[in-house]
């Protein structure tokens, strides 16, 4: 059976432990607690750390609803005592400059504390908001002007995100009729099944031209992405592994694996393979290492992986870590739309920022006359 516990999540327990501590001595100090009062914080923060490691081995070797319900309190737990430690920490800084020892000021920083968990709570449960843009293309042939391409990235189904978020975004196919459904990686939780009923309803979902589908981290941590490749395949969903086709006669997308995880140079090696005079709808998940695509021709890249940072302020660290980190972008003559995603990895939290499917809708803007 495989170890329940990477380095990573190691090193995710420990610092939810460091959070914790934190937030137990903010409390002795700042409302300078007796010996009961500290025993008790301490107690707590014992416990609430423990919570996530916990419920990772016992969702390992005793699976089930109860597995999965610890699951998600233990990473609920997690992203919270990540917010209150920030928020805590800042509070700190702000009432030192202040010079403020006032159990009053405490007070009002733990009830702001609590606000910005319920906040996170309500932002992360949100259905994927619907985004729209346009993309102008001069070279654009007449007949694929109105071209419309939903967007779908980043939503880790599995047991913390079931197939009811799935539903969704089906119902939001449905109504908005794209020519193309893109996925763009990070479909699936690494090593997770699916849940029963996903290819249904993959198979349902709406798309005038079809589906296609690029891998993320998370789906290539199993068998090389084999796997769910070949899930894809399956449910009639066009799995682009370093490939090209036509969706529709002129228009060419090309998709590759995950650049980190997979071959870093694949977008290399499949720049020179493409034709220039078509427009180019490029998917991959990680936001950089296609230099060479956007080089020449024009068109439109999909890509996905930051979620935004999810939870503030992850994102000030992520944007000097990433090219392009979020929102739309232009290289030379392509486009370049990163998503926030469709949904939320590890804790069920999003704070300041929100999940979304992107509806680009491709369209002609050649000079007068033509």
């Amino acid at each position: 059976m495989r170890n329940p516990f990477s380095l990573f999540g190691l090193g995710l327990s420990l610092f939810c432990l460091a959070f914790n501590l934190y937030a137990a001595w903010w409390l002795v100090r700042r409302l300078a607690l007796r010996s009961a009062g500290r025993f008790l914080a301490i107690e707590a923060a014992l416990l609430l750390s423990a919570l996530y490691p916990s419920a990772r081995v016992y969702s390992q070797y005793l699976p089930g609803q109860l597995a999965d319900a610890a699951l998600w309190l233990g990473f609920f737990v997690l992203g919270a005592s990540f917010i209150v430690f920030w928020w805590l920490a800042l509070c700190d800084l702000l009432l030192w400059a202040a010079r403020v020892r006032a159990r009053g000021a405490a007070g009002a920083c733990l009830a702001a504390a609590v606000f910005l968990v319920g906040l996170a709570s309500w932002q992360g449960r949100k259905d994927p908001e619907v985004v729209r843009l346009e993309i102008p293309l001069e070279d654009l042939p007449q007949a694929l002007d109105g071209f419309s391409i939903l967007q779908v990235s980043d939503l880790h189904l599995g047991r913390m995100n079931s197939l009811e978020r799935l539903a969704q975004i089906a119902a939001v196919a449905e109504a908005v009729k794209p020519d193309l459904v893109a996925f763009t990686g990070d479909f699936s939780e690494r090593r997770e099944r699916m849940p029963e009923g996903t290819c249904e309803m993959l198979r349902s979902m709406k798309a005038l031209r079809g589906k296609a589908a690029v891998l993320g981290n998370h789906d290539m941590f199993s068998g090389g992405g084999q796997p769910t490749a070949a899930f894809f395949e399956s449910c009639g969903v066009k799995t682009l592994r370093n490939e090209i086709y036509e969706p529709v006669p002129g228009l060419l997308a090309a998709g590759v694996d995950d650049l980190r995880r997979g071959d870093r140079d694949a977008a290399a090696r499949l720049a020179p393979l493409l034709d220039r005079a078509k427009p180019l709808l490029f998917l991959s998940h990680q936001p950089e290492g296609f230099d060479g695509i956007t080089a020449a021709g024009f068109g439109l890249v999909l890509s996905g992986h930051t979620h935004e940072g999810q939870i503030f302020p992850l994102g000030l660290l992520e944007y000097r870590m990433f090219k392009y980190f979020y929102g739309l972008y232009r290289a030379g003559d392509f486009y370049i739309y990163v998503t926030s995603g469709a949904g939320t990895w590890g804790p069920p939290l999003r704070l300041f920022t929100r999940s979304e499917l992107p509806l680009l809708t491709l369209r002609r803007s050649g000079p007068p006359g033509l």
